[in-house]
């Protein structure tokens, strides 16, 4: 695709061509000509030419230039400052938010380049908005605006006027009220849609209301977490497409949200009944799943970071006939019975595995796989990018950074994870507690005889699991499930 695509010509006085960052809000970081290495700039960093900057998904940026005209950087978008010298500026945004305000004067001249547009400027203040895919909105808040597409076809904005370029060319001029009510309706539409990544509290509260009318299991209980807070929780299962299940907890403290949800698509419609289905998850004995994931999407939040799983490629293999000894199963859970059963020699289990998962942290690779054709087993995956490695005894210094039973004889246990320079690092802190906040003992749980027997006890405690990573800046996603739900739709057969 051209690389010079949105040129905004405007001419002002010369002068010195500095360009300095004069506001700063949360991190950017830049990368010089010819360099491959990031770093964090301060307030009052200057750019030079071949310079370019990134923010990050909080993050804002004003650059300001010698002669008093700004350009703001919105969150999550990339920049390079092409040149900047007497008589000449200019810029490319490849993707993310840019708004402008232009000094009027007399001789220089002011381009922005994006993937799919050009512009000729004839006013002060204009917004440009690039999608990951290229497809560029420009805005004219004051002046006007020559926008011409790829093909050499052009079109006039007046004061308020906006309009979309692709690779298929100009869209329609509307107005900036007209666009506002669209994308207001469209966000009502997604807020009413799901839970999803992205959103704030608010948002999230209300498409969580309209997805609880469509709910075949909900739950919900005030207690006190293990860190003695009171938290509201509220979960509930549906089934948003024939084929598909989402499970969704929310958890509301007086001082924060936290939130979760899973989403799975099956290799088949599902049953009325979907406790049918879910049953299957953890495998099947003697012969193939009839219902198995093809995929699904884990997502941890606190509305600022996230915690995002993802798995596509999903099949069934037999682990107990495969070349991979290690991965032979013994004892399985069995519907017939409604227990666990021990699994003799050569008894057939089949299991779900998948070509390809990644795992990230506030968008950063923690693990990843990918692989062409199905695996047979575990061994098989090729793995990509970053994969981070147990950190376990007797290699740790450091009890509260180590994988194991942090508490003896107490259900308080951890996950720990890291690159060999300790520089990427994620940690699950896992629990067991009563509604009061509680630890549970591994005593509590002794002498059950059975899968009926232990799901009995498990109704009278819940599950808390706290995740801190080397991205989240000394933040937490916390969150508390309750485990009825779990039971009553064969989440936990």
């Amino acid at each position: 695709m051209a690389a010079v695509l949105l040129s905004i010509v405007l001419s002002f006085s010369d002068a010195s061509a500095g360009v300095t960052i004069s506001a700063l809000t949360g991190t950017a970081q830049v990368r010089r000509p010819n360099t491959v290495s990031w770093n964090e700039v301060p307030t009052n960093y200057v750019l030079g030419a071949g310079d370019e900057l990134k923010t990050d998904r909080s993050s804002r940026v004003t650059l300001t230039f010698d002669d008093g005209s700004r350009v703001e950087l919105g969150p999550n978008s990339s920049y390079v400052l092409q040149e900047t010298k007497a008589g000449e500026s200019s810029m490319t945004l490849s993707f993310g938010r840019l708004k402008a305000w232009v000094t009027k004067a007399a001789s220089r001249r002011f381009s922005v380049r994006t993937p799919t547009a050009v512009c000729s400027v004839r006013g002060t203040e204009f917004g440009v908005d690039v999608a990951q895919d290229g497809r560029t909105s420009v805005e004219l808040f004051t002046g006007l605006l020559g926008v011409q597409d790829q093909k050499g076809n052009e079109v006039l904005l007046k004061d308020g006027q906006r309009v979309d370029v692709d690779a298929g060319g100009l869209g329609k001029t509307q107005g900036l009220d007209e666009k506002k009510e669209t994308n207001k309706e469209a966000e009502r539409q997604q807020i009413k849609r799901e839970v999803g990544l992205e959103m704030n509290k608010e948002q999230i509260l209300a498409a969580a209301s309209e997805e609880i009318k469509q709910a075949l299991y909900q739950q919900g209980k005030v207690m006190t977490d293990v860190n003695g807070n009171r938290v509201r929780i509220e979960e509930y299962i549906l089934r948003p497409s024939p084929n598909s299940f989402k499970f969704v907890v929310l958890n509301e403290r007086p001082d924060r949200f936290d939130y979760f949800f899973r989403t799975g698509t099956f290799n088949t419609t599902l049953p009325d009944d979907l406790s049918t289905a879910l049953r299957q998850l953890p495998g099947c004995i003697g012969a193939a799943c009839t219902y198995f994931l093809t995929g699904y999407q884990t997502a941890w939040s606190n509305t600022s970071d996230t915690v995002l799983e993802t798995a596509t490629g999903g099949h069934q293999v037999n682990l107990n006939a495969n070349a991979d000894a290690t991965d032979n199963v013994t004892k399985a859970f069995d519907p017939a019975v409604n227990d666990f059963v021990a699994l003799p020699a050569g008894t057939a289990f089949f299991s779900t595995l998948f070509n390809v998962y990644t795992l990230k942290f506030n968008g950063v690779q923690h693990t990843g796989w990918t692989n062409g054709a199905d695996i047979t087993s575990m061994a098989d995956r090729t793995f990509t990018g970053t994969n981070l490695a147990l950190l376990s005894s007797p290699n740790c210094t450091n009890l509260d950074f180590c994988t194991g039973n942090r508490e003896p004889g107490s259900f308080h246990d951890i996950v720990y994870r890291q690159n060999v320079g300790g520089t990427i690092w994620d940690k699950f802190d896992n629990y067991i507690i009563d509604d009061k906040g509680t630890v549970a003992k591994h005593s509590d749980f002794a002498g059950l005889t059975n899968g009926a027997e232990y799901k009995k006890r498990l109704l009278d405690f819940n599950y808390q699991q706290i995740i801190t990573a080397s991205e989240f800046g000394g933040r937490r996603i916390d969150l508390v499930y309750e485990p009825k739900i779990l039971m009553q739709s064969g989440l936990i057969p």
